[in-house]
């Protein structure tokens, strides 16, 4: 991990900014590639992540693990973290203080990472970095301009193990998930800078030094 953002993870492990810090085991940060160039943005640690300290380490992470590597990704390709930090009670909703007293976390971790593309996991990270009452059904699946990047709603990914098996008008959530990460591999794609063109090459000697002179028909 980079110097400045380590610093800035040693300084969120003691965070007492809200009340979250009352019943939290431990600060939940982040995890993954330092420099990459997507970076997803979840509500907050659950059960499982508080015990470990980690993001997205439950049957969640396991789902967006399986989306990972549907598009040829690994964990280790991205960096992911939440909103708020710590694990609300009982998983309740993130309260609006909750998460202006996190904020300032997740900007650090933004712009140290300086991901080109961010994915958003659930309604709580997409309202709160597009700033919008809208809800994630109508954001999902669209882009949006963010800071000069690219940001990408998404279901949750507990939203589409809660919903397996339930029977839907449409796609399911999972189904919506699966056709979101085909449209982000269009966008790292996308993203990627051109190959730089390859150098022409030089013209052909016309004598090789190298070839001894009756190969070359001068005797």
């Amino acid at each position: 991990m980079p110097i400045e953002l380590e610093a800035v993870a040693a300084e969120a492990a003691g965070c007492t900014r809200c009340r979250l810090h009352q019943s939290r085991t431990q600060v939940v940060f982040g995890q993954g590639d330092p420099h990459a160039d997507l970076m997803f943005v979840g509500e907050a640690p659950g059960f499982h992540e508080d015990r470990l300290g980690l993001p997205f380490v439950g049957p969640s992470g396991q789902l967006l693990n399986r989306l990972l590597e549907g598009i040829g990704l690994r964990r280790d390709d991205v960096y992911i973290c939440n909103v708020v930090k710590s694990r609300p009670p009982q998983n309740r909703d993130p309260q609006p203080d909750e998460i202006a007293a996190c904020r300032p976390w997740l900007d650090a971790q933004i712009r140290l990472v300086d991901p080109k593309v961010v994915v958003t996991l659930g309604n709580f990270a997409a309202k709160t970095l597009l700033e919008t009452t809208t809800g994630i059904t109508r954001l999902r699946g669209r882009t949006h301009p963010f800071q000069g990047r690219v940001l990408l709603p998404t279901f949750h990914p507990a939203a589409a193990l809660h919903a397996q098996g339930r029977r839907t008008a449409g796609p399911s959530p999972l189904e919506a998930m699966e056709g979101d990460f085909r449209v982000l591999a269009e966008l790292l794609a996308a993203a990627k800078p051109a190959p730089e063109p390859e150098p022409a090459p030089e013209e052909a000697a016309l004598v090789d030094e190298d070839r001894p002179s009756e190969q070359l028909g001068l005797f």
